[in-house]
């Protein structure tokens, strides 16, 4: 992993913690995502003409991968969305995260790219996951199979297999543009008009979906003006914050190590919270982050 990878992916770890901790909803329901991704394809379609030779060069399979990803990106929202209703968000939120770190590396191998990962990166990874698995816990007993017999984490599983889904197709994405033979734009000029059209798409399939979820389309429906601004400038850090990690992409071997330092922000909001917000320290939590960052490392060395 390049240092450019490392410091662009540590700035995305941060400002997504950040959003996170400023943005903590108790219910988040899918329609106030839906105006987060509206509003950020509104503010952000200026790219559109800005980067207009690179929309013309686009082939056709990219294409196909941007309505995939928007697809599956919505979906993940919906998820996550549930996911947060049916339970603790500090529980579903690590869950969802962390799993897909083993799920991008095996299906790196089973894609023929495992070689590109070093097998010190793979004990990194493993860290990672069960670093995020004991943040969440109030006790080291609460690690326990009965704890996870709950809506919550089937939604939480679908919202990491989605994540999975969508950070493999953005990849593919970018490794196509990036190897065009003539690329009228540069990686950071690819990564800002993709980001544009995902935006544009993951809003496309939202709307598809939600308005056919009764409560979800009254939601979106009775909005008002506070909610959108508030959605507004929430669409727009996760887009910035997720951008970081699209450009990231260029500078690594494999996606896995992109997708395992996002992790990061995970200990900085547990410990924003146990800091600014004075929330418990408790051993599975100091052990979960200092299994993350071990983890990190390994993953940097390897």
């Amino acid at each position: 992993m390049t240092l450019l990878a490392f410091l662009l992916v540590t700035v995305s770890a941060f400002t997504h913690a950040f959003w996170n901790f400023l943005g903590k909803r108790k219910n988040p329901q899918a329609a106030f995502f839906l105006m987060a991704s509206i509003a950020s394809a509104v503010i952000l379609s200026p790219l559109l003409v800005i980067f207009r030779d690179g929309l013309t060069a686009i082939p056709p399979a990219v294409w196909g991968l941007i309505a995939a990803t928007g697809a599956v990106q919505a979906l993940y929202y919906i998820f996550l969305a549930a996911a947060y209703r049916t339970g603790d968000l500090s529980h579903a939120y690590p869950l969802a995260r962390s799993l897909p770190v083993v799920f991008v590396a095996l299906i790196s191998v089973l894609l023929g790219r495992g070689g590109q990962i070093q097998p010190l990166a793979y004990v990194g990874f493993a860290a990672v996951t069960a670093g995020c698995i004991f943040l969440p816990m109030p006790r080291f007993s609460d690690v326990h199979p009965r704890h996870y017999r709950h809506k919550w984490v089937l939604f939480a599983m679908l919202a990491a297999v989605c994540i999975t889904g969508y950070t493999l197709l953005d990849d593919q994405s970018l490794r196509m543009l990036r190897s065009l033979p003539e690329t009228p734009l540069t990686p950071l000029g690819w990564v800002l008009l993709f980001g544009e059209l995902e935006a544009v798409s993951i809003s496309l399939f939202f709307t598809i979906f939600l308005f056919s979820w009764g409560p979800e389309r009254r939601a979106l429906m009775q909005a008002r003006g506070p909610e959108w601004k508030t959605a507004a400038l929430m669409g727009v850090i996760i887009t910035a914050t997720y951008g970081l990690v699209l450009l990231a992409m260029a500078y690594v071997s494999n996606v896995s190590y992109v997708f395992a330092f996002r992790q990061l922000s995970i200990p900085i909001g547990a410990a924003l919270g146990m800091l600014v917000r004075k929330e418990a320290a408790t051993p599975p939590k100091l052990a979960g982050i200092a299994l993350v960052v071990l983890g990190l490392i390994l993953a940097a060395v390897g």
